[in-house]
């Protein structure tokens, strides 16, 4: 048996677990906030502590690991092991090695890879994915990221940016995305998004049940909402206009970017996560259900669309497979 670790470096919390790479089984997780660090090295002290947790949970130790992956929010340079953009992460991340720094820290290999790139490696290897060498990975949360698998690797294209699904233009000069620039597929259908329309109708005064949970609802101030994705999928269930409305509107909005990726790359399988797509049924249903049935007759009558399967484990099953076999081609 072999074991890696993964860890999923994301905006709010860094997730560790020890990974069985011949199985894909997690034998332990830790989880620690990414918020409240001070600078990139307090961030990345916290990133080894919390995988210290995950080894001593499973009751390893760093010389019985083969290698550790990192997938990160945000565009890697995967050679040399820095973030070139991560508007989610401490700016003071941007461009610190990272992979070096914390493989002199955890006394081994350390792979530094996009954060859906590494969820696609895990869907691929024992989730959703398997059993498919090319397949499109989108993942629907606070932004929307992709990742492209091709001839069973994932495809990064020349600046090894590419998968950034999310940044495609939906709409010529239409909403400001995150990133800056216009009419961004992140603008429209991401939590981000839906929740901006959602506070948006509450303060014009929509009637709806999560009007109770936001009394002073702001539609500029998304990341302090009292409603999470518990209460949206409540709403959704007990009939609420709002709540109805504005998910099948995001999920629309979502079906017109995959109708794209499938009209332009022909997958034949695309793999759907993210808080959006497993805690959310009618998001998810209406945006497999409309791809399938608006996307040009032939490939969208051959597509597979699939939730992942591995759920929150998805990124770092998959950074700790791609750390393992990075580390192996060494040898």
């Amino acid at each position: 048996m072999a074991y890696a670790l993964g860890i999923d470096l994301g905006g709010t919390k860094i997730l560790a677990g020890v990974v069985d790479v011949d199985t894909g089984e997690v034998l332990s997780t830790a989880i620690q906030l990414t918020k409240g660090t001070h600078g990139h090295g307090d961030l990345l002290e916290r990133i080894g502590d919390v995988a210290e947790d995950a080894l001593q949970q499973a009751h390893h130790t760093r010389s019985e690991i083969t290698a550790a992956g990192i997938g990160a929010a945000g565009q890697v340079d995967t050679e040399q092991g820095v973030l070139i953009r991560a508007p989610n992460l401490p700016s003071t991340l941007v461009g610190t090695p990272i992979s070096a720094e914390l493989a002199h820290k955890l006394g081994c290999s350390v792979v530094l890879v996009n954060d859906v790139v590494a969820a696609a490696a895990g869907e691929a290897g024992f989730g959703a994915g398997r059993g498919y060498s090319d397949f499109v990975c989108i993942f629907v949360g606070t932004g929307i990221g992709g990742a492209i698998y091709q001839d069973g690797h994932p495809w990064t294209g020349a600046t090894n940016t590419a998968g950034e699904l999310g940044h495609m233009v939906i709409e010529v000069g239409g909403r400001t995305c995150g990133c800056g620039g216009r009419g961004h597929l992140e603008a429209y259908a991401s939590h981000s998004a839906v929740m901006r329309t959602i506070l948006g109708a509450l303060r014009q005064g929509r009637e709806s049940v999560l009007g109770h949970l936001e009394p002073n609802p702001n539609p500029d101030d998304r990341a302090h909402s009292s409603i999470r994705y518990h209460a949206l999928a409540e709403a959704v269930t007990s009939g609420d206009a709002l709540a109805v409305e504005m998910i099948q509107e995001g999920a629309r909005y979502l079906s017109s970017g995959l109708v794209s990726i499938v009209n332009f790359y022909n997958p034949p399988l695309i793999v759907l996560g993210g808080g959006m797509i497993k805690e959310l049924d009618l998001f998810y249903e209406t945006a497999a259900e409309r791809v399938r049935r608006e996307a040009l007759q032939v490939p969208g009558q051959k597509l597979a669309v699939a939730r992942a399967s591995l759920g929150a484990n998805s990124g770092i099953v998959g950074a700790a497979l791609l750390a393992f076999q990075e580390s192996t081609q060494r040898i």
